[in-house]
Protein backbone atom coordinates (compact mmCIF):
# COMPACT_ATOMS: atom_id res chain seq x y z
CA UNK A 1 0.00 0.00 0.00
CA UNK A 2 1.76 3.36 -0.76
CA UNK A 3 0.18 5.43 1.50
CA UNK A 4 1.15 3.92 4.91
CA UNK A 5 -1.24 6.42 7.32
CA UNK A 6 -3.90 4.11 6.33
CA UNK A 7 -2.01 0.39 7.50
CA UNK A 8 -3.31 -1.20 10.74
CA UNK A 9 -0.83 0.14 13.13
CA UNK A 10 -2.64 2.92 12.83
CA UNK A 11 -5.97 1.96 13.26
CA UNK A 12 -6.44 2.81 16.75
CA UNK A 13 -5.89 6.46 16.54
CA UNK A 14 -8.88 6.77 14.55
CA UNK A 15 -11.30 6.33 17.58
CA UNK A 16 -11.04 10.28 18.17
CA UNK A 17 -13.20 10.27 14.79
CA UNK A 18 -15.96 9.36 17.00
CA UNK A 19 -16.03 12.22 19.47
CA UNK A 20 -13.18 11.22 21.38
CA UNK A 21 -15.39 9.59 24.73
CA UNK A 22 -13.62 7.80 27.53
CA UNK A 23 -16.43 6.29 28.78
CA UNK A 24 -16.67 2.40 27.87
CA UNK A 25 -20.22 2.21 27.45
CA UNK A 26 -21.92 -0.10 25.20
CA UNK A 27 -22.86 2.98 22.59
CA UNK A 28 -19.60 4.50 22.09
CA UNK A 29 -18.16 0.64 21.68
CA UNK A 30 -20.19 0.38 18.92
CA UNK A 31 -19.83 3.35 17.58
CA UNK A 32 -16.14 2.36 17.51
CA UNK A 33 -16.33 -0.78 15.79
CA UNK A 34 -18.80 0.96 13.05
CA UNK A 35 -16.05 2.55 11.99
CA UNK A 36 -13.23 0.44 12.62
CA UNK A 37 -14.74 -1.75 10.19
CA UNK A 38 -15.61 0.91 7.43
CA UNK A 39 -12.35 1.78 7.67
CA UNK A 40 -11.01 -2.22 7.33
CA UNK A 41 -13.44 -2.11 3.94
CA UNK A 42 -11.36 0.59 2.93
CA UNK A 43 -8.47 -0.36 3.41
CA UNK A 44 -9.62 -3.86 1.59
CA UNK A 45 -10.56 -2.01 -1.47
CA UNK A 46 -6.95 -0.29 -1.81
CA UNK A 47 -5.42 -4.41 -1.52
CA UNK A 48 -7.50 -5.57 -4.14
CA UNK A 49 -8.10 -2.71 -6.75
CA UNK A 50 -4.23 -1.62 -5.91
CA UNK A 51 -5.38 1.92 -6.55
CA UNK A 52 -4.51 4.79 -4.98
CA UNK A 53 -7.35 5.43 -2.56
CA UNK A 54 -8.41 9.37 -1.61
CA UNK A 55 -8.25 10.10 2.47
CA UNK A 56 -11.55 11.35 1.55
CA UNK A 57 -13.22 8.20 0.21
CA UNK A 58 -12.56 6.98 3.71
CA UNK A 59 -13.94 9.55 5.79
CA UNK A 60 -17.14 9.57 3.50
CA UNK A 61 -17.13 5.68 4.54
CA UNK A 62 -16.78 6.84 8.25
CA UNK A 63 -19.52 10.01 8.03
CA UNK A 64 -22.14 7.29 6.79
CA UNK A 65 -22.11 4.82 9.37
CA UNK A 66 -21.69 7.21 11.88
CA UNK A 67 -25.10 8.51 10.53
CA UNK A 68 -26.50 5.24 10.50
CA UNK A 69 -25.50 4.92 14.18
CA UNK A 70 -27.12 8.15 15.00
CA UNK A 71 -30.45 7.04 13.11
CA UNK A 72 -30.11 3.62 15.23
CA UNK A 73 -29.61 5.31 18.59
CA UNK A 74 -32.83 7.72 18.16
CA UNK A 75 -34.80 4.53 17.29
CA UNK A 76 -33.47 3.11 20.50
CA UNK A 77 -34.16 6.39 22.40
CA UNK A 78 -36.22 5.70 25.66
CA UNK A 79 -39.02 8.72 24.80
CA UNK A 80 -40.41 10.62 28.35
CA UNK A 81 -43.85 8.83 28.99
CA UNK A 82 -45.42 11.40 31.66
CA UNK A 83 -49.01 12.31 30.83
CA UNK A 84 -48.06 16.09 30.98
CA UNK A 85 -46.41 17.37 27.43
CA UNK A 86 -45.03 20.14 29.77
CA UNK A 87 -43.15 17.91 32.28
CA UNK A 88 -41.89 16.09 29.61
CA UNK A 89 -40.18 19.43 27.76
CA UNK A 90 -38.47 19.91 31.13
CA UNK A 91 -37.68 16.23 31.31
CA UNK A 92 -36.12 16.06 28.22
CA UNK A 93 -34.04 19.51 28.78
CA UNK A 94 -32.63 18.71 31.96
CA UNK A 95 -31.63 15.16 30.44
CA UNK A 96 -30.05 16.85 27.63
CA UNK A 97 -28.18 19.39 30.12
CA UNK A 98 -27.22 16.78 32.51
CA UNK A 99 -25.95 14.53 29.68
CA UNK A 100 -23.33 17.44 28.13
CA UNK A 101 -22.69 18.24 31.90
CA UNK A 102 -21.17 14.90 33.21
CA UNK A 103 -20.45 12.66 29.57
CA UNK A 104 -23.31 10.27 30.47
CA UNK A 105 -25.27 8.94 27.89
CA UNK A 106 -28.82 10.02 27.84
CA UNK A 107 -30.22 7.27 26.66
CA UNK A 108 -28.84 5.76 30.08
CA UNK A 109 -30.28 8.34 31.81
CA UNK A 110 -33.28 7.63 30.44
CA UNK A 111 -33.64 4.05 31.02
CA UNK A 112 -32.46 4.60 34.73
CA UNK A 113 -35.67 7.00 35.00
CA UNK A 114 -37.76 4.46 33.38
CA UNK A 115 -37.33 1.72 35.90
CA UNK A 116 -36.94 4.03 38.86
CA UNK A 117 -40.45 6.16 38.50
CA UNK A 118 -41.54 5.63 35.06
CA UNK A 119 -41.09 9.55 34.57
CA UNK A 120 -43.10 10.68 37.32
CA UNK A 121 -41.57 13.46 39.41
CA UNK A 122 -43.12 12.77 42.36
CA UNK A 123 -42.98 9.28 42.87
CA UNK A 124 -41.62 8.04 46.54
CA UNK A 125 -40.76 4.01 47.51
CA UNK A 126 -41.83 2.81 50.44
CA UNK A 127 -37.48 3.44 51.34
CA UNK A 128 -38.02 6.85 51.16
CA UNK A 129 -36.39 6.95 47.49
CA UNK A 130 -37.84 10.51 45.37
CA UNK A 131 -38.19 11.99 42.72
CA UNK A 132 -37.66 11.05 38.61
CA UNK A 133 -33.79 9.14 39.38
CA UNK A 134 -35.42 7.98 43.32
CA UNK A 135 -32.81 9.52 45.07
CA UNK A 136 -32.74 8.85 48.87
CA UNK A 137 -32.09 11.39 51.69
CA UNK A 138 -28.66 10.89 51.94
CA UNK A 139 -27.88 10.74 48.58
CA UNK A 140 -29.69 14.59 48.41
CA UNK A 141 -27.91 15.85 51.32
CA UNK A 142 -24.10 14.86 49.64
CA UNK A 143 -25.71 15.67 46.03
CA UNK A 144 -26.73 19.05 47.23
CA UNK A 145 -30.48 18.65 46.65
CA UNK A 146 -32.89 20.37 48.51
CA UNK A 147 -35.81 19.31 46.51
CA UNK A 148 -35.55 15.60 45.52
CA UNK A 149 -39.45 16.39 43.52
CA UNK A 150 -37.75 19.25 41.60
CA UNK A 151 -37.13 17.74 38.02
CA UNK A 152 -34.09 19.79 37.27
CA UNK A 153 -32.25 18.92 40.46
CA UNK A 154 -33.34 15.38 40.73
CA UNK A 155 -31.92 14.51 37.15
CA UNK A 156 -28.96 16.79 37.81
CA UNK A 157 -27.72 14.88 40.96
CA UNK A 158 -29.58 11.29 40.00
CA UNK A 159 -26.76 11.94 36.55
CA UNK A 160 -23.65 12.50 39.12
CA UNK A 161 -24.26 9.87 40.98
CA UNK A 162 -24.17 7.57 38.28
CA UNK A 163 -21.37 9.51 37.14
CA UNK A 164 -19.62 8.84 40.74
CA UNK A 165 -20.59 4.90 39.96
CA UNK A 166 -19.36 4.58 36.44
CA UNK A 167 -15.92 6.28 36.87
CA UNK A 168 -15.33 3.86 39.62
CA UNK A 169 -16.27 1.16 38.11
CA UNK A 170 -14.12 2.36 35.03
CA UNK A 171 -17.53 2.77 32.88
CA UNK A 172 -18.64 -0.52 33.34
CA UNK A 173 -22.10 -0.08 33.29
CA UNK A 174 -23.88 -3.44 34.81
CA UNK A 175 -21.33 -2.21 37.71
CA UNK A 176 -22.51 0.69 37.94
CA UNK A 177 -25.90 -0.04 37.93
CA UNK A 178 -25.67 -2.70 40.49
CA UNK A 179 -24.04 0.17 42.87
CA UNK A 180 -26.69 2.71 41.83
CA UNK A 181 -29.14 0.44 43.16
CA UNK A 182 -27.42 -1.94 45.89
CA UNK A 183 -24.88 0.30 47.26
CA UNK A 184 -20.97 -0.20 46.79
CA UNK A 185 -20.62 -0.88 50.46
CA UNK A 186 -22.68 -3.81 49.86
CA UNK A 187 -21.04 -4.96 46.99
CA UNK A 188 -17.47 -4.63 48.62
CA UNK A 189 -18.72 -6.47 51.57
CA UNK A 190 -20.69 -9.17 49.36
CA UNK A 191 -17.58 -9.53 47.16
CA UNK A 192 -18.95 -8.40 44.19
CA UNK A 193 -16.17 -8.13 41.56
CA UNK A 194 -17.72 -8.01 38.53
CA UNK A 195 -20.85 -8.35 37.09
CA UNK A 196 -20.68 -12.00 36.85
CA UNK A 197 -20.71 -11.71 40.96
CA UNK A 198 -24.73 -10.19 40.82
CA UNK A 199 -25.96 -13.52 42.32
CA UNK A 200 -24.35 -12.34 45.52
CA UNK A 201 -26.88 -8.71 45.34
CA UNK A 202 -30.50 -8.84 46.92
CA UNK A 203 -33.02 -9.86 44.59
CA UNK A 204 -33.75 -6.81 43.93
CA UNK A 205 -30.69 -6.22 42.25
CA UNK A 206 -30.46 -8.78 40.28
CA UNK A 207 -33.53 -7.75 38.44
CA UNK A 208 -32.73 -4.12 38.55
CA UNK A 209 -29.45 -4.30 36.58
CA UNK A 210 -30.67 -6.77 33.25
CA UNK A 211 -34.11 -4.64 33.39
CA UNK A 212 -32.12 -0.96 32.73
CA UNK A 213 -29.46 -2.52 30.34
CA UNK A 214 -32.73 -3.75 28.28
CA UNK A 215 -34.32 -0.16 28.01
CA UNK A 216 -30.76 1.53 27.89
CA UNK A 217 -29.92 -0.88 24.63
CA UNK A 218 -33.31 -0.63 23.31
Amino acid sequence: MTNSIYGISNLTSMSSLTGGCSCNSSSSSNAFDIVLISLLKAVSEVNKNNNSYQSGDILDNIENSLETLNSTQNTNKVESSNKDESVNERIDKAISISSKKYGVDENLIRAIIKVESNFNPNCVSKAGAKGLMQLMPENCRDLDVTDPFDIEQNIDGGTRHIKEYLDKYNGDVEMALMAYNGGPTRMAKRGVKSIDDIYKMPKETQNYVPKVMKYYKG
